[in-house]
């Protein structure tokens, strides 16, 4: 009985490894050819730093908004939803890449002093502050970039990093912003669809709580 579903198990883990291959093959190997040219300049509120993209230079935190400012921090860091400066601390979204085409997110603080860099949550989205100011993440979830439902390297990621990418929802954390540690959570199945602003951000915690 043992070996019975140890073989399917590895049956499970071969045709998940042979379908990756396929969508590797047909869908990430094409994009790899395309490389548009790039040079975006994002200030971060509150402060003289920019978040800059460009095919030209390095990604990453720069001190300044002209094409001369110095490089501090390199990395793909997000803008639109994170960003959020709090006293020292710059709470934001970096993006990697898997060699296989997988976007990914972590949120990440960077001491703005001395721009070292702290990971806080892997497979974590920082969607910005509540109204009464602790930040407000949605994590363990696959950006909907990679089709984590069908893409069947969603799949076996997910069997590695212990997250279910064929779930709906995602679970919504509050974050302190002095100290960065998980106040309250909550597992929401209507986290990634629309509404999550009024629902979390409009709020603040004790209003999300009740």
């Amino acid at each position: 009985m043992g070996n019975a579903k140890f073989s399917f198990n590895g049956f499970l883990v071969i045709v998940i490894i042979f379908s990756a291959i396929t969508f590797f093959v047909t869908v990430a190997v094409p994009d790899l050819a395309y490389h548009p040219a790039v040079n975006e300049i994002n200030p971060v509120e509150g402060s003289e730093l920019t978040i800059r993209y460009s095919s030209q230079t390095p990604n990453g935190i720069y001190q300044g908004d002209s094409l001369t400012s110095p490089l501090m921090l390199e990395g793909s860091f997000g803008f639109d939803w994170g960003a959020v400066l709090v006293g020292d601390w710059l709470y934001l979204n970096e993006y990697t890449t898997s060699s296989l085409g997988m976007v990914f997110c972590s949120v990440v603080r960077v001491d703005v002093n001395t721009f070292e860099k702290q990971p806080l949550r892997t497979d974590t989205v920082l969607r910005g502050r509540c109204a009464s100011g602790e930040l407000v993440c949605v994590g363990d979830a696959l950006m909907e970039a990679n089709a984590p439902k069908t893409n069947p390297l969603c799949q076996f990621y997910g069997l590695s990093a212990g997250i279910h990418p064929e779930k709906d929802g995602a679970l919504v954390l509050f974050l302190d912003p002095d100290t960065a540690q998980v106040v309250y959570s909550v597992w929401d199945d209507e986290a990634l669809t629309d509404g999550f602003e009024e629902r979390y951000l409009n709020c603040t915690l004790g209003e999300v709580r009740r």
